[in-house]
C-alpha cells in the first residue's frame, strides 16, 4: 500500500488547562510545559507533568474510496491513546512506543467530513523513568487501497546468504492475485521474480555494514486478473549475522566489535519531536563522533531512527521493554503489560524487520524478576513472539544481575511462580511487594564475612548462575549491564556463550577495549549514555567539594533537584556536539592518536567534581572565560603519548604520564595560549596541541546542518549558534542573551542550550548561552519560500542566515 502524509492540520488542546493550537505532527505536548519542582519523582522526570493530550481533524473521505481500505498508521503516541471516529472509539493502545495501524473503513461516513481525534492520556506523575514527551510524537499516514492490496509491512526481504547474494522476498496481501517482484540498486532493477515467496540471486551485490551502509529497494505489486491493483516497496540491506565465542560477532563473515552507546528518545531543544529528518540528523552526529552502534534504551527504536542508522551505518539493538509484569513507576501500559506484551514485541519486530542495521532484539531492561519461575516463562514467550516474526536476528537480555539476585534472595521463587505462592494470602503479597521495593533501595545480599571486600565474591557469583541459568541457554546472546569487570569469571563459567557490554560505564572503556582486544567472545560495550537526555537528572550525582545536605530532600535524592534537568552522563551533549572527553574513548577504540585539551570553566575555584560514574570530568573546549582572569582551574589533556606536558603562556605545568589516556593539570586562567606536548618512551615529541583565547570582540556565528528544505511542515534543520571572535574562536564565559528571529518560510520549532541546570523553555525567541553554544530547530512552513534567521544579542552585529523552503 501506498501512504500519504496525515499530519498536517490538527486542532491540539489538553484537557483541563488553557492551551490550544494549531499544530503539524510530530508534536511534543509535554515540553515547554511549566514543570513542577516539588515533583515527588523529579529525579527521572525533571518536573516535566503529564496530562490528557488531545487532538482532532477533519477528514474528507471521498465517495470513491467507499469501495477502497483506508488504514491509519501511528508510528507512536505517548501513551495510553483512544482514537475515535465521528465520536466512535476504534482503538485504545497502552504502549507509548510501538507503532499501531487502525481499519477505520467502517467508521468513515463517505463523501463527507469526518471527525479523527486522538487521546492520549499521560499520568500527571510517573508515566516512565525518564523524559518521555506526549502526545503524537512521530508522524501518522493515511492508507487508502483496494480491498486486495498488500498488507502494511507486507513486503519482508530476508538475506538467505552473501556469496553468491541471495534474498528471499515474501508478499502478504489480502484476496487472490499474483505478486510480481523486483530489486533495485537506485534506478536500475537487478533482479526480478514472481510469486510471494520469490528467492533472488543479487549478481554484484554490495552487502551492508556500519562501514558500507549500501542499500536496495525491493518492490512488489499485486495483480488482479491481469491488472495492477496495488503495490508497495521497501528499503533492505544484503547482509548476514552470526555469533559464536571464538569468532565473537560477525557480520557477513567479518568479525565486528559493537563500540555502542545508549540513547533515549528525545532531541533536545525540539523534545520528542521525531521524524526522518529530525533522526537523520541525530544519526550523523552518532556515527561522526565515532560509535558504530546504539541501543534504544529502554523502548522500541522508531522507524525513522532504524532509516536513519541503515542509510549512515549504525548497529542496532531494538530494545523492547523496561519493565514486564513488575512495574517501575505509574506508566499505565504496565498494569496492562500481560495482556498486550506479545502484541507489543510483534509490532517492535514488523517495523524492524527490513531495516539492516537491526541486529539484536533486547527483550528488556533491567528487569528484577527475570530469573524467577515466572519471569523465566515471561522472557521465554517475548522470544517466542519475536521469533514468529524473525529469525534472523540476535536476542538478548540487558539485566542488571544484582538486582536478579536480590529479587530471588529470601524467596521461593526460584522454583515457585510467584503467583502460587501468594495466591491471594495478603500477607504474603504485602511480604512480596515489601521484598520487591527493597530491590531499588540498595539493598544486597548478606555474604560471608570472609567474602566482604572480594571484587566478585563466590556466593554472588552462585546467587547470578542460579539468577541466569534458566533464562540464558534461551537467548543468543547474554547481556550484562555494569558488569565490566566481571567477564573473565563469567567467560570462564560459561566458555560456550559471547558475551556483550550491554549497558557500561564510559569511564571503563580502556580496560574493556584492552580485554576485547585478546577475548573475541566479548562482542560489544554500550555506554550509559551516549548522548545527554532529558530527565534522569545528574545520573552521575556531580557534585563539587562537600555539599551540604538538604532535609527536605529524599538522600537518594539529593544533588538531583530543580533546576536539574538533563541526566548529564553522556559524551554528547543534548545538542549532539560531543565533549572533549569522547577523545578518550576514540583513543581506545584506535579511531585516533594525537593530543587533545580542555580546560575547566574556573567557576569552582579549581575543584574537580566527584561522581558516582559515568563522567569523570566537567571540562569543555576553549581558554576564554572573560572576567574570571586569576581562577583556579585545571587543563585536561587526551593523548595516546607516554608522556604529556602542558605550558601556559611558555610557562610548563610539568610532565605526566596519561592514566589511561587521561591527564590533569591544576593552574589558574590567564589569558593567551596553552600549549600541550606529547612525548613517546624515549622523551621524542610525537604531538602537539594549543588552545588560545579569543579576542575582545564578540560575534554571533551560525552554522546550518542544512540550507534547504522541504515545503509542508514536516522538514526540519538545526542550527549551532556560538558567541565568538572575529576568527571564529569561541567564547565560553560569559554568557551571552542571544534573541532569534525567523522569517519567511519556516517556524522556529525550538532554541536554547545543552546547560544541565537550565531554567529557560525552549520555545522562546531568547536564550542565555551555555559555555558560548546555543542551539534552533527550525520546522519548514506549508509554503516554498525564502526563510530568514536573525541573531542578536546586545554589543553584536546581528547576524543572518538565508535558508530556502522548496
Amino acid at each position: 500500500m501506498q501512504s500519504k502524509s496525515f499530519n498536517q492540520g490538527w486542532h491540539f488542546w489538553q484537557e483541563g488547562t488553557e492551551r490550544k493550537a494549531e499544530v503539524t505532527l510530530p508534536h511534543d505536548a509535554m515540553l515547554n510545559t511549566q514543570r513542577n519542582p516539588q515533583q515527588a519523582v523529579y529525579f527521572l522526570l525533571a518536573g516535566f507533568e503529564g496530562g490528557v493530550y488531545c487532538y482532532e481533524k477533519e477528514y474528507i473521505a471521498p465517495s470513491a474510496d467507499a469501495e477502497c481500505c483506508t488504514i491509519l498508521q501511528f508510528d507512536g503516541v505517548y501513551c495510553d491513546t483512544t482514537v475515535y471516529v465521528n465520536d466512535v472509539p476504534v482503538t485504545r493502545q497502552f504502549y507509548g512506543f510501538t507503532e499501531f495501524a487502525v481499519d477505520i473503513t467502517d467508521a468513515l461516513h463517505y463523501g463527507e467530513s469526518n471527525r479523527i481525534k486522538v487521546v492520549a492520556n499521560v499520568p500527571k506523575d510517573g508515566h516512565n523513568r525518564w523524559y518521555t514527551g506526549g502526545g503524537i510524537y512521530r508522524p501518522v499516514k493515511l492508507y487508502v487501497a483496494p480491498k486486495q492490496h498488500i498488507e502494511l509491512h507486507g513486503v519482508k526481504v530476508t538475506t538467505l546468504g552473501i556469496d553468491p547474494a541471495v534474498v528471499q522476498i515474501t508478499t502478504a496481501h489480502t484476496g487472490s492475485g499474483t505478486v510480481r517482484v523486483s530489486v533495485w540498486d537506485g534506478e536500475t532493477c537487478v533482479a526480478k521474480g514472481s510469486g510471494e515467496e520469490v528467492t533472488l540471486t543479487v549478481p554484484d551485490a554490495k552487502l551492508w555494514d556500519a562501514d558500507h551502509p549500501n542499500l536496495y529497494t525491493a518492490k512488489a505489486e499485486l495483480y488482479v486478473d491481469g491488472a495492477l491493483t496495488d503495490t508497495a516497496e521497501t528499503r533492505f540491506g544484503i547482509r548476514t549475522i552470526a555469533a559464536d565465542p571464538a569468532h565473537g560477532l560477525l557480520i557477513n563473515g567479518q568479525h565486528t566489535f559493537l563500540r555502542g552507546g545508549c540513547i533515549h528518545v528525545d532531541n533536545g531543544v525540539i523534545g520528542v519531536v521525531n521524524n526522518d529528518a529530525t533522526e537523520l540528523h541525530r544519526a550523523k552526529a552518532i556515527k561522526a563522533a565515532g560509535f558504530n552502534a546504539v541501543r534504544s534504551a529502554h523502548h522500541p527504536m522508531s522507524e525513522s531512527l532504524m532509516k536513519a542508522c541503515d542509510e549512515v551505518g549504525l548497529y542496532v539493538m531494538d530494545e523492547a521493554f523496561d519493565y514486564w509484569y513488575r512495574p517501575k513507576t505509574g506508566n499505565p501500559h504496565a498494569a496492562h503489560f500481560l495482556e498486550c506484551y506479545r502484541e507489543d514485541a510483534k509490532a517492535m519486530v514488523e517495523t524492524a524487520y527490513n531495516h539492516p542495521c537491526v541486529i539484536l532484539y533486547s527483550i528488556g531492561n533491567e528487569i528484577p524478576e527475570a530469573g524467577s519461575v515466572k519471569g523465566v516463562r515471561i522472557g521465554k514467550s517475548i522470544v517466542d513472539a519475536i521469533h514468529a516474526e524473525d529469525k534472523t536476528r540476535l536476542t538478548c537480555l540487558c539485566p542488571s544481575v544484582h538486582w536478579l539476585r536480590e529479587y530471588l534472595d529470601g524467596t521461593e521463587y526460584l522454583t515457585v511462580d510467584e503467583d502460587e505462592w501468594m495466591h491471594g494470602d495478603p500477607e504474603r503479597i504485602a511480604a512480596d511487594w515489601k521484598h520487591y521495593a527493597r530491590i531499588f533501595m540498595g539493598t544486597a545480599a548478606n555474604i560471608p564475612d570472609d567474602e566482604k571486600g572480594m571484587p566478585y565474591p563466590p556466593t554472588y557469583v552462585q546467587m547470578d548462575e542460579d539468577a541466569t541459568k534458566n533464562l540464558y541457554p534461551y537467548l543468543d546472546v547474554p547481556g550484562y549491564n555494569y558488569y565490566e569487570d566481571n567477564y573473565a569469571t563469567l567467560h570462564r563459567l560459561h566458555p560456550e556463550r559471547v558475551l556483550l557490554g550491554t549497558e557500561t560505564r564510559a569511564d571503563r572503556v580502556m580496560q574493556t577495549m584492552r580485554y576485547a582486544k585478546e577475548n573475541p567472545h566479548l562482542i560489544g560495550d554500550f555506554i550509559w549514555t551516549l548522548q545527554d537526555h532529558l530527565g534522569e537528572a545528574n545520573c552521575c550525582n556531580i557534585q563539587y567539594g562537600n555539599a551540604e545536605f538538604d532535609p527536605n530532600i529524599p538522600r537518594g535524592m539529593q544533588g538531583k533537584s530543580y533546576p536539574w534537568l538533563v541526566n548529564y552522563g553522556g559524551m554528547l551533549d543534548l545538542a549532539g556536539r560531543p565533549y572533549p572527553a569522547l577523545h578518550r574513548l576514540r583513543i581506545a577504540y584506535g579511531l585516533e592518536k594525537g593530543i587533545w585539551m580542555a580546560a575547566q570553566p574556573p567557576i569552582h575555584d579549581g575543584t574537580a567534581p566527584t561522581v558516582s560514574g559515568y563522567r569523570w570530568t566537567d571540562s569543555v573546549e576553549g581558554w576564554t572565560f572573560e572576567g574570571y582572569e586569576g581562577k583556579k582551574t585545571f587543563l585536561d589533556v587526551y593523548s595516546d603519548a607516554a608522556e604529556v606536558e602542558v605550558f601556559v603562556n611558555g610557562v610548563s605545568l610539568g610532565r605526566k604520564a596519561p592514566d589511561e589516556f587521561w591527564a590533569k593539570f591544576a593552574c589558574r586562567y590567564e589569558p593567551g595560549r596553552v600549549t600541550a606536548v606529547g612525548y613517546d618512551a624515549a622523551g621524542n615529541t610525537l604531538y602537539t596541541g594549543e588552545m588560545v583565547t579569543a579576542g575582545p570582540q564578540n560575534r554571533i556565528t551560525v552554522s546550518a546542518d542544512r540550507t534547504e528544505l522541504t515545503a509542508g511542515g514536516e522538514d526540519f534543520c538545526f542550527l549551532d549558534i556560538a558567541v565568538t571572535d572575529e576568527n571564529g574562536t569561541l567564547k565560553l564565559l560569559p554568557e551571552h542573551e542571544v534573541s532569534i528571529a525567523v522569517q519567511g518560510a519556516a517556524t522556529l520549532q525550538g532554541f536554547g542550550s545543552a546547560y544541565h541546570l537550565n531554567e529557560e523553555n525552549f520555545n522562546r525567541t531568547h536564550h542565555k548561552t551555555y559555555m558560548g553554544r546555543l542551539q534552533a530547530g527550525l520546522r519548514s512552513g506549508a509554503e516554498s519560500g525564502e526563510v530568514t534567521v536573525t541573531l542578536t544579542a546586545d554589543g553584536m552585529q546581528p547576524t543572518v542566515l538565508t535558508l530556502y523552503c522548496k
